[in-house]
């Protein structure tokens, strides 16, 4: 037997609501949260699930339908999700008590065999979460995944447009719509991430001021927090707010899907039908390889622009908005000024001197 009860409590959306069912099993005390009020049977199904050894399948359901449905975004709960579906298939009816760092280790080992690197990693600090979980949870008292390190990944140069071709996506803007045009205008012209863009609404903008406030996204199918969360006011240039001052306002949102104004447009469609005119329309006249370029790049390409050109690392940082101007330095280091990369190397051999000074 065990007790149910309604939580409630303010989320940006407003009032989230949850049912927490506490129920003790061999002498432990569990919880499970529910979206939806459960049935009698849900319950009764609880105590013949989670046991003192459970199986992987049976504890990886646990863990992503209780702590992740409180703590994580709909987007992460997805990925999480495919893991359980399909990545740790493997590992089902294994039993977390018996897993060791051995099995976990050889298990990577064939996992990374046909994922990148970086997805091998974010399936390891998963891992490490569930198995964190389970030390939480007093199922386990310590986790296999603890001294197991990311694989090194070879860090690549961010890709951007230089002066000339970024003039060349300009002129070749002409060649696709009006909306698209600014679309992508916007992303180069504000750093914004392809969601971002998409979740614009013109309440976001503040004409009086010349500000954009960048709250959310709209991300596989839905509107969602920015990712890690930072909300940031940036400023619009001159000619970019003229734009959208001429704009015909059909709807709360900026981008309208051309077809039913009030929705939101096809990211597929502005990648592979649009985007891709752009580019071919940019070979064609320049007999250059773009095929590396993305529509990320124009982030990048924004991000290089006025860092190079001497606009200080905090405020690229807040206008890009990342957490701290390390996130920024570590992608965009190539793209400072000789000077800040003196600068950045003094203040590091300062800090050097004055960790030695406390040794002696």
């Amino acid at each position: 037997m065990g007790s149910l009860r309604k939580r409630e409590w303010k989320t940006k959306k407003g009032i989230s609501i949850r049912y927490e069912y506490s129920y003790m099993l061999y002498g432990k005390q569990y919880k499970k949260l529910f979206k939806k009020k459960p049935i009698p049977q849900e319950l009764v199904a609880l105590t013949q699930t989670i046991g003192d050894n459970p199986t992987f399948q049976e504890a990886l359901n646990d863990y992503i339908n209780s702590y992740c449905a409180l703590h994580c975004k709909a987007s992460t709960i997805e990925t999480y999700q495919n893991y359980y579906d399909v990545g740790l298939k493997p590992l089902y009816f294994l039993r977390v008590k018996t897993y060791k760092k051995i099995d976990l280790t050889k298990f990577i080992i064939q996992y990374k065999e046909n994922h990148a690197p970086k997805t091998t990693n974010n399936l390891l600090v998963f891992l490490k979460g569930f198995f964190n979980w389970l030390i939480d949870e007093k199922i386990i008292s310590e986790s296999p995944a603890k001294k197991i390190r990311p694989l090194p990944i070879e860090k690549v140069e961010a890709k951007s447009l230089d002066e000339e071709d970024r003039k060349l996506f300009v002129y070749c803007l002409k060649y696709v719509p009006d909306w698209v045009q600014l679309f992508f205008l916007t992303m180069l012209n504000m750093g914004l991430r392809i969601s971002e863009c998409l979740a614009l609404e013109w309440s976001d903008i503040d004409f009086d001021n010349a500000k954009m406030n960048i709250n959310k996204q709209y991300y596989r199918f839905r509107v969602t927090s920015t990712k890690n969360y930072e909300v940031r006011i940036i400023d619009i240039p001159d000619h970019l707010l003229e734009r959208f001052k001429s704009e015909n306002i059909k709807s709360n949102l900026v981008f309208n899907s051309p077809e039913a104004p009030g929705q939101y447009a096809s990211v597929n469609n502005l990648r592979e039908r649009w985007f891709e005119n752009i580019k071919r329309k940019m070979e064609e006249i320049s007999n250059k390889d773009f095929s590396w370029f993305t529509p990320h790049c124009l982030r990048h390409t924004h991000a290089t622009y006025l860092l190079s050109n001497g606009i200080p690392l905090s405020y690229v940082s807040k206008r890009l908005g990342h957490r701290d101007t390390n996130t920024t330095l570590n992608i965009y280091n190539h793209a400072l000024p000789s000077d800040n990369l003196k600068a950045l190397n003094l203040l590091k051999n300062l800090n050097q001197s004055k960790i030695r000074a406390k040794k002696t």
